[in-house]
Protein backbone atom coordinates (compact mmCIF):
# COMPACT_ATOMS: atom_id res chain seq x y z
CA UNK A 1 0.00 0.00 0.00
CA UNK A 2 1.74 3.46 -0.72
CA UNK A 3 2.34 5.32 1.81
CA UNK A 4 -0.04 9.12 2.08
CA UNK A 5 1.67 12.18 1.78
CA UNK A 6 2.24 14.49 4.67
CA UNK A 7 2.54 17.58 5.50
CA UNK A 8 6.55 16.51 6.31
CA UNK A 9 6.84 15.31 3.09
CA UNK A 10 5.60 18.54 1.46
CA UNK A 11 7.92 20.04 3.73
CA UNK A 12 11.20 18.70 2.91
CA UNK A 13 10.71 18.87 -1.21
CA UNK A 14 9.87 22.38 -0.81
CA UNK A 15 13.13 23.28 1.94
CA UNK A 16 10.15 24.78 4.39
CA UNK A 17 9.41 24.49 7.92
CA UNK A 18 6.21 22.21 8.68
CA UNK A 19 4.77 25.04 10.16
CA UNK A 20 4.98 27.10 7.39
CA UNK A 21 3.08 24.02 4.89
CA UNK A 22 1.01 24.10 7.52
CA UNK A 23 -0.61 27.39 7.81
CA UNK A 24 -0.76 27.68 4.04
CA UNK A 25 -2.53 24.17 3.81
CA UNK A 26 -4.93 25.90 6.49
CA UNK A 27 -6.03 28.99 5.17
CA UNK A 28 -3.43 31.16 7.27
CA UNK A 29 -1.10 33.39 5.64
CA UNK A 30 1.95 33.25 4.60
CA UNK A 31 3.26 34.85 1.60
CA UNK A 32 1.47 34.20 -1.84
CA UNK A 33 4.28 33.27 -3.38
CA UNK A 34 5.00 30.05 -1.01
CA UNK A 35 1.23 29.52 -0.57
CA UNK A 36 1.01 29.13 -4.22
CA UNK A 37 4.61 26.79 -4.15
CA UNK A 38 2.90 25.00 -1.35
CA UNK A 39 -0.46 24.39 -3.19
CA UNK A 40 1.14 23.25 -6.45
CA UNK A 41 3.59 20.64 -4.72
CA UNK A 42 0.48 19.46 -2.81
CA UNK A 43 -1.70 18.89 -5.97
CA UNK A 44 2.06 17.11 -7.80
CA UNK A 45 2.06 14.77 -4.86
CA UNK A 46 -1.96 14.36 -4.73
CA UNK A 47 -1.93 15.25 -1.09
CA UNK A 48 -5.15 13.98 0.19
CA UNK A 49 -6.72 16.36 2.38
CA UNK A 50 -6.07 19.39 0.23
CA UNK A 51 -9.75 21.25 -0.11
CA UNK A 52 -10.80 22.52 -2.97
CA UNK A 53 -11.06 26.33 -2.29
CA UNK A 54 -7.35 26.60 -1.47
CA UNK A 55 -6.71 26.07 -5.26
CA UNK A 56 -8.69 29.57 -5.88
CA UNK A 57 -6.19 32.22 -5.64
CA UNK A 58 -6.01 34.47 -2.96
CA UNK A 59 -7.88 38.15 -3.09
CA UNK A 60 -6.39 39.68 -0.27
CA UNK A 61 -2.63 41.17 -1.56
CA UNK A 62 0.41 40.84 -0.15
CA UNK A 63 3.38 42.87 -0.94
CA UNK A 64 6.82 42.94 -0.56
CA UNK A 65 8.57 46.20 0.75
CA UNK A 66 12.59 46.65 0.41
CA UNK A 67 13.71 49.40 3.14
CA UNK A 68 16.84 50.76 1.87
CA UNK A 69 19.22 52.93 4.26
CA UNK A 70 22.25 55.10 2.67
CA UNK A 71 23.50 54.05 6.23
CA UNK A 72 23.29 52.26 9.23
CA UNK A 73 20.44 54.23 11.36
CA UNK A 74 22.46 55.11 14.54
CA UNK A 75 20.10 57.63 15.87
CA UNK A 76 17.75 55.42 17.46
CA UNK A 77 15.83 57.70 19.46
CA UNK A 78 14.87 59.16 15.76
CA UNK A 79 14.82 56.62 13.00
CA UNK A 80 13.38 53.36 15.74
CA UNK A 81 9.90 55.53 15.81
CA UNK A 82 9.65 55.94 11.78
CA UNK A 83 10.74 52.13 11.35
CA UNK A 84 8.09 51.19 14.08
CA UNK A 85 5.41 53.15 12.02
CA UNK A 86 6.46 51.10 9.22
CA UNK A 87 6.80 47.56 10.52
CA UNK A 88 3.38 47.97 12.51
CA UNK A 89 1.37 49.28 9.59
CA UNK A 90 3.51 45.98 7.41
CA UNK A 91 1.88 43.51 10.32
CA UNK A 92 -1.34 44.56 10.02
CA UNK A 93 -1.48 44.17 6.69
CA UNK A 94 0.35 40.98 6.32
CA UNK A 95 3.22 42.51 3.90
CA UNK A 96 6.62 41.03 4.25
CA UNK A 97 9.38 43.91 5.05
CA UNK A 98 13.01 43.56 4.41
CA UNK A 99 16.10 45.83 4.40
CA UNK A 100 19.04 46.66 3.14
CA UNK A 101 21.81 49.22 3.55
CA UNK A 102 23.29 50.13 0.38
CA UNK A 103 27.25 51.66 0.37
CA UNK A 104 28.27 52.92 -2.65
CA UNK A 105 31.89 52.12 -1.57
CA UNK A 106 31.45 48.43 -1.43
CA UNK A 107 28.12 47.88 -3.34
CA UNK A 108 27.38 48.16 -7.30
CA UNK A 109 24.18 49.81 -8.44
CA UNK A 110 24.20 46.50 -11.22
CA UNK A 111 24.75 44.13 -8.12
CA UNK A 112 21.83 46.20 -5.88
CA UNK A 113 19.67 46.09 -8.72
CA UNK A 114 19.63 42.62 -8.91
CA UNK A 115 19.60 41.67 -5.16
CA UNK A 116 16.22 43.54 -6.06
CA UNK A 117 14.96 41.41 -8.73
CA UNK A 118 15.94 38.49 -6.84
CA UNK A 119 13.81 39.51 -3.75
CA UNK A 120 10.99 40.76 -6.75
CA UNK A 121 10.12 43.54 -4.21
CA UNK A 122 6.54 45.59 -4.89
CA UNK A 123 7.62 48.71 -3.67
CA UNK A 124 10.48 50.66 -2.07
CA UNK A 125 10.99 53.09 0.61
CA UNK A 126 14.30 54.72 1.28
CA UNK A 127 15.59 56.87 4.37
CA UNK A 128 18.86 58.15 5.06
CA UNK A 129 19.55 57.84 1.19
CA UNK A 130 20.27 61.15 -0.39
CA UNK A 131 23.26 60.91 -3.12
CA UNK A 132 21.69 62.51 -6.17
CA UNK A 133 23.73 59.46 -8.38
CA UNK A 134 21.81 56.91 -6.79
CA UNK A 135 18.58 58.31 -6.59
CA UNK A 136 18.55 59.19 -10.31
CA UNK A 137 19.58 55.48 -10.85
CA UNK A 138 16.39 53.82 -8.53
CA UNK A 139 14.16 56.18 -9.65
CA UNK A 140 14.79 55.51 -12.96
CA UNK A 141 14.48 52.00 -12.34
CA UNK A 142 10.92 52.26 -12.39
CA UNK A 143 10.09 50.94 -9.13
CA UNK A 144 7.37 52.54 -6.92
CA UNK A 145 9.23 54.18 -4.52
CA UNK A 146 8.41 56.49 -1.44
CA UNK A 147 11.44 58.85 -0.18
CA UNK A 148 11.34 59.64 3.60
CA UNK A 149 13.22 62.99 2.97
CA UNK A 150 15.21 63.81 -0.51
CA UNK A 151 18.32 65.10 -1.99
CA UNK A 152 18.25 68.57 -2.51
CA UNK A 153 16.91 69.23 -5.67
CA UNK A 154 13.44 68.27 -4.64
CA UNK A 155 10.95 67.36 -7.58
CA UNK A 156 12.92 67.59 -10.36
CA UNK A 157 13.48 64.62 -10.86
CA UNK A 158 10.78 62.49 -13.47
CA UNK A 159 9.65 59.34 -12.19
CA UNK A 160 7.84 56.47 -10.00
CA UNK A 161 8.25 57.89 -6.86
CA UNK A 162 6.70 60.09 -4.00
CA UNK A 163 8.34 61.86 -1.13
CA UNK A 164 6.70 62.13 2.87
CA UNK A 165 8.49 65.16 4.62
CA UNK A 166 7.87 67.44 7.70
CA UNK A 167 7.05 70.75 7.98
CA UNK A 168 10.61 72.15 7.78
CA UNK A 169 10.88 75.35 6.85
CA UNK A 170 7.98 77.42 8.55
CA UNK A 171 8.78 76.07 11.93
CA UNK A 172 11.89 77.62 11.98
CA UNK A 173 10.73 80.38 10.12
CA UNK A 174 8.82 81.23 13.25
CA UNK A 175 11.38 80.62 16.02
CA UNK A 176 13.58 83.15 13.97
CA UNK A 177 11.13 85.55 13.28
CA UNK A 178 9.77 85.27 17.56
CA UNK A 179 13.73 85.78 18.68
CA UNK A 180 14.04 88.47 16.59
CA UNK A 181 11.12 90.62 17.61
CA UNK A 182 10.94 89.48 21.37
CA UNK A 183 15.05 90.36 22.03
CA UNK A 184 16.12 92.37 19.23
CA UNK A 185 18.64 89.60 17.85
CA UNK A 186 20.25 90.33 14.56
CA UNK A 187 23.35 87.96 14.45
CA UNK A 188 22.09 83.97 13.49
CA UNK A 189 24.67 81.59 12.71
CA UNK A 190 23.19 78.12 10.87
CA UNK A 191 25.00 75.04 11.81
CA UNK A 192 24.64 72.15 9.37
CA UNK A 193 25.42 70.82 5.84
CA UNK A 194 22.29 72.79 4.04
CA UNK A 195 22.51 70.67 1.11
CA UNK A 196 23.18 67.32 2.77
CA UNK A 197 18.57 66.99 1.94
CA UNK A 198 15.62 68.75 1.12
CA UNK A 199 14.71 68.84 4.68
CA UNK A 200 17.90 70.44 6.30
CA UNK A 201 17.78 72.72 3.20
CA UNK A 202 14.70 73.76 4.05
CA UNK A 203 15.74 74.79 7.69
CA UNK A 204 18.16 76.81 6.53
CA UNK A 205 15.39 78.65 3.71
CA UNK A 206 13.28 79.18 7.01
CA UNK A 207 15.91 81.09 8.92
CA UNK A 208 17.14 82.80 5.89
CA UNK A 209 13.70 83.92 4.89
CA UNK A 210 12.66 84.86 8.68
CA UNK A 211 15.85 87.49 8.43
CA UNK A 212 14.70 88.80 5.39
CA UNK A 213 11.59 89.29 6.10
CA UNK A 214 12.68 91.49 9.34
CA UNK A 215 14.82 93.41 6.80
CA UNK A 216 18.13 91.72 8.43
CA UNK A 217 21.37 91.21 6.57
CA UNK A 218 23.12 87.73 6.58
CA UNK A 219 25.87 86.34 4.17
CA UNK A 220 26.60 82.64 4.09
CA UNK A 221 30.13 83.32 6.36
CA UNK A 222 27.85 84.13 9.11
CA UNK A 223 27.02 80.43 9.07
CA UNK A 224 29.23 76.91 9.93
CA UNK A 225 27.94 74.94 6.77
CA UNK A 226 30.34 72.22 6.73
CA UNK A 227 29.60 68.91 4.69
CA UNK A 228 27.68 66.34 6.24
CA UNK A 229 31.12 64.34 6.65
CA UNK A 230 32.76 66.66 9.11
CA UNK A 231 32.48 65.22 13.12
CA UNK A 232 29.85 67.88 14.22
CA UNK A 233 29.72 65.46 17.00
CA UNK A 234 33.46 66.45 18.11
CA UNK A 235 33.54 69.52 20.61
CA UNK A 236 36.94 70.50 19.77
CA UNK A 237 36.17 70.59 16.05
CA UNK A 238 32.72 72.88 16.90
CA UNK A 239 34.99 74.76 18.96
CA UNK A 240 37.33 75.43 16.29
CA UNK A 241 33.75 76.59 13.99
CA UNK A 242 32.63 78.71 16.19
CA UNK A 243 35.88 81.17 16.87
CA UNK A 244 36.10 81.37 13.51
CA UNK A 245 32.94 83.21 12.49
CA UNK A 246 33.37 86.65 12.05
CA UNK A 247 30.65 87.86 14.07
CA UNK A 248 29.92 86.41 17.39
CA UNK A 249 26.19 84.72 16.86
CA UNK A 250 23.28 85.72 19.30
CA UNK A 251 20.98 82.60 18.09
CA UNK A 252 22.98 78.72 16.56
CA UNK A 253 19.88 77.75 14.44
CA UNK A 254 21.04 74.00 13.81
CA UNK A 255 19.51 71.38 11.68
CA UNK A 256 19.03 68.98 14.11
CA UNK A 257 19.00 68.20 17.93
CA UNK A 258 22.07 65.97 17.91
CA UNK A 259 24.17 69.18 16.60
CA UNK A 260 22.42 71.43 18.78
CA UNK A 261 23.74 69.79 21.90
CA UNK A 262 27.41 69.67 20.61
CA UNK A 263 26.61 73.66 19.77
CA UNK A 264 25.96 74.00 23.36
CA UNK A 265 28.79 72.39 24.98
CA UNK A 266 31.75 73.52 22.51
CA UNK A 267 30.09 77.44 23.85
CA UNK A 268 29.88 75.76 27.47
CA UNK A 269 33.04 75.17 26.83
CA UNK A 270 34.12 78.63 25.61
CA UNK A 271 32.18 80.08 28.51
CA UNK A 272 29.20 81.38 26.54
CA UNK A 273 26.40 81.02 28.91
CA UNK A 274 23.17 79.74 26.79
CA UNK A 275 20.99 81.20 27.26
CA UNK A 276 22.17 84.91 28.34
CA UNK A 277 25.27 85.15 26.09
CA UNK A 278 24.00 82.76 22.89
CA UNK A 279 20.59 81.03 22.50
CA UNK A 280 20.40 77.06 20.65
CA UNK A 281 17.80 75.84 18.62
CA UNK A 282 17.88 72.24 17.36
CA UNK A 283 15.17 69.79 15.19
CA UNK A 284 13.29 66.47 15.99
CA UNK A 285 12.45 66.77 19.45
CA UNK A 286 14.76 63.60 20.20
CA UNK A 287 15.86 63.03 24.51
CA UNK A 288 19.28 65.13 23.06
CA UNK A 289 17.01 68.35 23.32
CA UNK A 290 15.27 67.43 26.37
CA UNK A 291 17.74 66.09 28.55
CA UNK A 292 20.31 68.54 27.35
CA UNK A 293 21.47 71.44 30.67
CA UNK A 294 19.53 73.70 29.60
CA UNK A 295 17.13 71.91 27.33
CA UNK A 296 16.91 73.04 24.07
CA UNK A 297 14.23 74.37 22.05
CA UNK A 298 13.57 72.33 18.91
CA UNK A 299 10.64 71.39 16.72
CA UNK A 300 8.67 68.15 17.59
CA UNK A 301 7.38 65.50 14.70
CA UNK A 302 5.08 62.61 15.23
CA UNK A 303 8.05 59.77 13.49
CA UNK A 304 5.47 56.97 14.26
CA UNK A 305 3.49 58.65 11.93
CA UNK A 306 6.30 59.53 9.61
CA UNK A 307 5.77 55.41 9.09
CA UNK A 308 2.63 54.85 8.64
CA UNK A 309 1.96 57.63 6.28
CA UNK A 310 5.21 56.32 4.17
CA UNK A 311 3.37 53.04 3.81
CA UNK A 312 0.22 54.48 3.12
CA UNK A 313 1.77 56.74 0.34
CA UNK A 314 4.12 53.62 -0.90
CA UNK A 315 1.28 51.34 -1.57
CA UNK A 316 -0.86 53.82 -3.02
CA UNK A 317 2.09 54.46 -5.46
CA UNK A 318 2.13 50.26 -5.94
CA UNK A 319 -1.98 50.18 -6.87
CA UNK A 320 -1.92 53.32 -9.37
CA UNK A 321 1.56 53.38 -10.69
CA UNK A 322 1.17 56.55 -13.04
CA UNK A 323 -0.63 59.31 -10.57
CA UNK A 324 1.78 62.50 -10.32
CA UNK A 325 4.73 62.61 -7.95
CA UNK A 326 3.70 64.01 -4.08
CA UNK A 327 5.22 65.75 -2.01
CA UNK A 328 3.44 64.63 1.69
CA UNK A 329 4.75 67.08 4.05
CA UNK A 330 3.77 66.60 8.01
CA UNK A 331 2.83 69.27 10.63
CA UNK A 332 5.19 69.93 13.35
CA UNK A 333 4.92 71.79 16.84
CA UNK A 334 7.12 74.05 18.58
CA UNK A 335 8.70 73.39 22.11
CA UNK A 336 10.01 76.47 23.64
CA UNK A 337 12.49 75.37 26.30
CA UNK A 338 15.51 77.19 27.93
CA UNK A 339 18.12 77.19 25.73
CA UNK A 340 15.77 80.63 24.48
CA UNK A 341 14.56 81.68 27.63
CA UNK A 342 15.91 84.32 29.28
CA UNK A 343 14.76 84.63 32.69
Amino acid sequence: MKKAITIKDIAEQLNLSRNTVAKALNGQYVPQRTRDRVIAKAKELNYKTLSDNLYQPSTQKHYRILLISGKPLNNIHFFVPIIRGIENYCYDHHYELFQYIFNKDKTTFEGFISYIKDFEADGIITIESFDKDFIMKLVHFNKPICFIDFCTYGNSVEGNYDIVETSNELPIFEITRSLIRKYKFTKFTFVGDYEHCLSFQERYFGMINALHSENITHHKTDDILRSDSFDYGNLESIKTEILKLKHKAQVYICSNDFIARSVCNALKELNIKVPDSAMVVGYDNVSEAVLNNPTITSVGINKEQIGLETMKTLVHRIENPNTPTKRISLNTKIYYRNSTNRI
